[in-house]
């Protein structure tokens, strides 16, 4: 029988030597809004139950498809087996693939053939994977429907607060941070860190975020794909001489006066200009850079710093910078 509303989009079945690899694909599914059925997050449910008879359920028809982990361990066991006899039982009884084999290597598995297609996984990383999984889906209807329908859900549901916790390698509190939640579509949200180390954000409409940290006396910190559902709290170690800044269409860089501008040029690379502020010795502006490759700026004053994008989106820029020291 064909269901069109799956409790997951994907169920991980793999074996537990196989697990750190696993476990990553996992997290960034669940980090892309993907609903994947993988042990250690269901814990609780699958507390007191018949695992035999739950996990068969699982596998034959509540996920709109299976990720089957192949390797030499994955083989031996006898839970991994169970998992395999369920998914060959529901993908009989379907004309479209269901089962979606990746390989750690070149293990046979009873029942699926040599030539169905499957991904090397010696050639992926683990997010790489995970972005091909949501490509299958994004080219299943239902999915497609079901995840719009979630989107509108999401975007008139009522503001509510997300906040995150600083902290540095020693575990003190970090205040006087600057953090930029930045979305896909380059809109973004701005704060800084209080007395207490946190920074709150309104959440009116809910996306995935990029959240940059910058700190005069950090270096920059950025994570990609955060979902606001639940606060965070994020570590950042100190390292002697650099700092780290938000950039915001323009702004300026401590320890050197002036202002600078990155730019996104129309060939998609980035520029810099810069007011009263020699850019590589006195290069022509807009001065083209590169993410994660260092610039050096120059005042009227002869002070000289090293500043180096990492990452620029929309008009938002996060660079680190460090004073340029005299030999």
């Amino acid at each position: 029988m064909k269901n069109n509303s799956y409790e997951y989009d994907v169920a991980l079945s793999f074996a537990g030597e196989d697990r750190a690899y696993v476990e990553e694909v996992a997290n960034s599914l669940n980090r892309k809004g993907i609903k994947v059925f993988y042990d250690l997050f269901e814990e609780a449910n699958l507390w007191g139950k018949n695992l035999y008879e739950y996990l068969s359920e699982i596998y034959q028809n509540k996920a709109r498809y299976t990720i089957l982990f192949i390797s030499n361990f994955y083989n031996k066991k006898l839970w991994t087996n169970h998992e395999r006899v369920s998914m060959q039982a529901r993908a009989f009884q379907e004309s479209r693939e269901y089962i979606l084999p990746v390989r750690f290597d070149d293990t046979e598995i009873p029942g699926i053939l040599k030539t169905v297609g499957y991904i090397d996984l010696q050639q992926k990383t683990p997010e790489e994977l995970a972005m091909l999984i949501e490509k299958k889906l994004k080219k299943d209807q239902t999915f497609f429907r079901r995840r719009w329908s979630k989107l509108s859900t999401m975007i008139n549901a009522k503001p509510f607060i997300f906040s995150i916790k600083i902290i540095d390698q020693k575990a003190q509190l970090v205040k006087n941070a600057h953090v930029v939640l930045v979305a896909n579509n380059s809109t973004y949200i701005e704060g800084r860190s209080d007395e207490k180390g946190l920074a709150h954000f309104i959440i009116r409409t809910r996306k995935m975020y990029t959240v940059l940290i910058a700190h005069p006396e950090y270096p920059a910190v950025l994570f990609k794909n955060i979902n606001p559902k639940e606060d965070i709290e994020v570590t950042i170690e100190k390292t002697i001489g650099f700092g780290s800044v938000v950039i915001n269409k323009s702004g300026q860089v401590p320890g050197i006066v002036g202002k600078i501008e990155p730019i996104r040029k129309t060939d998609k690379g980035f520029a810099l200009y810069a007011d009263n502020i020699a850019i590589d010795g006195g290069a022509n502006q807009p001065c083209d850079f590169e993410l994660n490759k260092s610039l050096s700026l120059e005042d009227n004053g002869g002070n000289i710093i090293h500043l180096t994008f990492r990452f620029f989106q929309g008009r938002i820029a996060l660079a680190d910078y460090c004073k340029h020291k005299s030999i």
